[in-house]
Formats: structure tokens, C-alpha cells, sequence
């Protein structure tokens, strides 16, 4: 999205670095005329003339100027400068779970414990909106540093659903075909491949369950050579333990948690994001997990994506 004239002016604001660059567009940081540290997002020139992509940014935005917790990043304001559509967000201090990932592999329970329950709640928030994030995942969740502290923040509504719009004579037409496949192929649940229209919440509740997964176990919980091999063995079988995945004895409650979150049928998972984060609470807080030096020395998998896969 380099070249003359890009990133455009954005109304008092003032447009710093690169953020990060995805297919769809870029985020550039900013600092608005009050002071205030931005994250402006752009949807790529190219896709002005695309009224699907165009109505996703713009409900992304709706979406988030909606949801109003702590947990889910804040929309301050959107827009469109020229060709180029945009959205600005408060700007969080701090680095992606994933980043964090690729640095450590393998997290303590004690750090991943409190991120898990923030992103419940959340999502909690999103659900009782009628809304399906539809990409929870690792890079979609910023670790926010808040003094000593920090607090699990979730990213980027840009392929979400509004089930609250659902059968509404007066909603905006239906931005996903039946068979399309919206997500990270990674951290999507079984129902959601070649099926995203159809999706409920409990999708984006096995998804939380597999960045649990990855993040104390430094692999996913589907081993495979290939995404292809990821994907069958996510259709057809079952989720592998976290003794499976890393060879150490995990606590009885955890593993517990992870079957039922992780299980292939919608109706045999936790029904609700405060269903699941009581449930969570519980199994993080008895016994004694194995420490994540001992689990970073073992072979990785052979690969962990998570690109987002979209329906064009």
C-alpha cells in the first residue's frame, strides 16, 4: 500500500509508521490533534469499487463503536479520505498474542490463565450483541501493557456476523454465501469450513479453546504435515490431549476443559462465553501444570499459520 499519496490525510490527525500489512489493507499508527495514540486501519485503494469489501469495513466499524468493554479495541472514529476508507482506533500499548507465541512458544498456565478469561469476556460482550467474531486467533488478540499489568484486548471484527440483523426485512444483504469458508483454517471450529454463514457463537468459543491449547502447549491441538492434514484430521477425528500434544502430565481438570471445549459437535461444547470462563477458572486454578521449559524443548509442529482465509 506503499506510494504517492498513501496513507492519505485523515482529518486532525497525524499519520505515523507502519503498523502491519495485511491482504485487505494496512494499519498506520497516528496521533490525533488532541493527543491521543491512534491505530488508523485502510482498506486497500483497490477495493473502493468492491461493494462487498466496502460494506465489511464499514461494519467493522459499526460493530466495534457498538461493543463497548475493555476487553474488545475501541473505534474513535471512521471515515473516508478520497478512495481509501478508514477507521481509527485507540491505540493499544503492548504486543499480539501471537508475537508473544513465536518468542516463547509455550506459556505458563498462570500467564495464559487471565488472558483466556479477559477474551471471554469480551466476547461475551460480542455474543450478547449478536455478534460472531469469526476470527479469534492469536494475532487477534493484543496482550495490552497497562502499567505492571496487562489485559488481553481483541482485534479486528472485519469478517464478523450480526446475528442480531438476522431475518430483519430492513438488514443489509447477507455479506457471506452459504458455502463460503471466513476464518483461520488454524483456530476455526470443524462447522465453520465451507459453511461461515451458518456459524453461531460457539464458534468463536472452540476458537478461544485452541489458542488456550496452543499457547500452554506450543502446538495446536491437530497434528499434521500440511493444513490439508490439519483440516481432515480436524473434519473427521477427535482433538488430541495436551499429554498427547507435549508429552507431560497435565492436570485432570485442564485436560477435562479441553475436551469439552475442543469437542467436534457445537451442542457437546461449553453453550456460553460465561459457561466457559467459569469452567476455565476452575480447571486453571487446581493442580500443578508442567513447566514450559520442559515442553519448548520438544519438536514443534511442522507449521502453525494463521492467515485468514476469505471467501474472495
Amino acid at each position: 500500500m506503499s506510494g504517492s499519496g498513501f496513507p492519505p490525510a485523515v482529518p486532525g490527525c497525524r499519520i505515523g509508521r507502519l503498523l502491519g500489512e495485511g491482504a485487505t489493507g494496512a494499519v498506520f499508527e497516528a496521533l490525533s490533534e488532541a493527543g491521543d495514540a491512534l491505530a488508523i486501519k485502510f482498506l486497500r485503494e483497490s477495493f473502493a469499487d468492491d461493494p462487498e469489501m466496502v460494506a465489511r469495513f464499514k461494519r467493522e466499524a459499526n460493530i466495534c463503536q457498538r461493543l463497548r468493554s475493555e476487553h474488545i479495541a475501541a473505534v474513535v472514529g471512521a471515515g473516508r479520505t478520497e478512495r481509501t476508507y478508514w477507521i481509527a482506533y485507540r491505540r493499544l500499548a503492548g504486543e499480539t498474542l501471537d508475537v508473544r507465541m513465536k518468542r516463547e512458544r509455550a506459556l505458563p498456565l498462570a500467564t495464559v490463565a487471565p488472558m483466556v478469561e479477559q477474551i471471554l469476556r469480551g466476547l461475551a460482550v460480542a455474543h450478547a450483541e449478536g455478534i460472531v467474531h469469526r476470527d479469534i486467533k492469536p494475532a487477534n488478540v493484543m496482550l495490552e501493557r497497562i502499567g505492571e499489568e496487562e489485559r488481553a484486548c481483541i482485534l479486528d471484527f472485519g469478517i464478523s456476523k450480526d446475528r442480531s440483523r438476522s431475518g430483519s426485512s430492513t438488514s443489509a444483504p447477507a455479506l457471506t454465501s452459504t458455502t463460503a469458508t471466513l476464518g483461520t483454517i488454524n483456530y476455526m471450529p470443524p462447522e465453520q469450513i465451507g459453511a461461515s454463514a451458518a456459524v453461531d457463537h460457539r464458534a468463536d468459543l472452540y476458537s478461544v479453546g485452541v489458542v488456550a491449547f496452543r499457547a500452554l502447549a506450543g502446538k495446536l491441538p491437530y497434528a499434521g504435515e500440511s493444513q490439508a492434514a490439519l483440516l481432515h484430521a480436524k473434519v473427521t477425528g477427535e482433538a488430541r490431549s495436551l499429554k498427547e500434544a507435549t508429552g507431560a502430565h497435565w492436570p485432570a481438570a485442564v485436560e477435562g476443559f479441553f475436551r469439552h471445549a475442543l469437542a467436534r459437535a457445537p451442542a457437546e461444547r461449553f453453550q456460553s462465553a460465561a459457561e466457559m470462563k467459569a469452567a476455565w477458572n476452575e480447571a486453571a486454578g487446581g493442580g500443578a501444570p508442567p513447566e514450559p521449559e520442559s515442553i519448548r524443548g520438544r519438536d514443534a509442529d511442522s507449521e502453525d499459520r494463521d492467515d485468514t482465509a476469505l471467501d474472495h
